[in-house]
């Protein structure tokens, strides 16, 4: 079977995420490829699973992988598919987590009339360290002390992802996809 793995990134997290899914999937004897959403995609309809991935950031997936989902709606219907997301929802309390899985997944899934046969919600990672664009780098300057406040410290790196928890649904995944050929 041959799987895609498509990702979008804000903070940089989702990369290793992606990463980690295809390394899962290749062990799992399938032929993967794991492309940035930001490339150009050429021959989609040889692949047999798409899966699709963003981090989030102001509840929102990224402007790349949206677009792949709206210009690529009618293959990914007619195809396997799993989405996920990274963010730092999957590490708040259960009704929080549940309205975020519902709001980052299914209404996204929902909007392209997808039916996937997985959804995966993971931790994210935030380093304050790095640069995430003008606004975001000034917007955390200024808003740092109403952000310790909140109790999130600018100094600490932020890792929430599970990363046995990303392989075990990377397999059940594969899982699913080979039962439902």
């Amino acid at each position: 079977m041959k799987v895609i793995v498509i990702y979008g990134t804000r903070w940089g997290g989702t990369v290793s995420v992606a990463e980690k899914i295809g390394k899962v999937l290749r062990e799992e004897r399938y032929d993967i490829d794991v492309i940035d959403a930001k490339k150009s995609l050429l021959t989609l309809s040889s692949y047999d699973l798409f899966i699709v991935g963003s981090g989030i950031r102001a509840d929102k997936w990224t402007r790349e992988t949206m677009s792949f989902l709206e210009e690529n709606a009618e293959l990914l219907r007619a195809k396997k598919t799993a989405l996920f997301v990274s963010c730092q929802m999957a590490d708040r309390e259960k009704e929080a987590r549940d309205k975020a899985k519902t709001l980052y997944l299914e209404k996204v899934a929902e909007k392209y009339g997808l039916k996937p046969i997985s959804l995966g919600f993971f931790g994210g990672f935030l380093d304050f360290h790095k640069s995430h664009g003008l606004l975001v780098d000034v917007l955390v300057r200024v808003n740092r002390n109403s952000l310790r406040k909140q109790g999130l410290d600018t100094s600490k790196v932020y890792d929430t992802r599970d990363w046995s928890n990303i392989e075990v649904w990377a397999r059940q995944v594969a899982q699913s996809a080979s039962s439902k050929q």
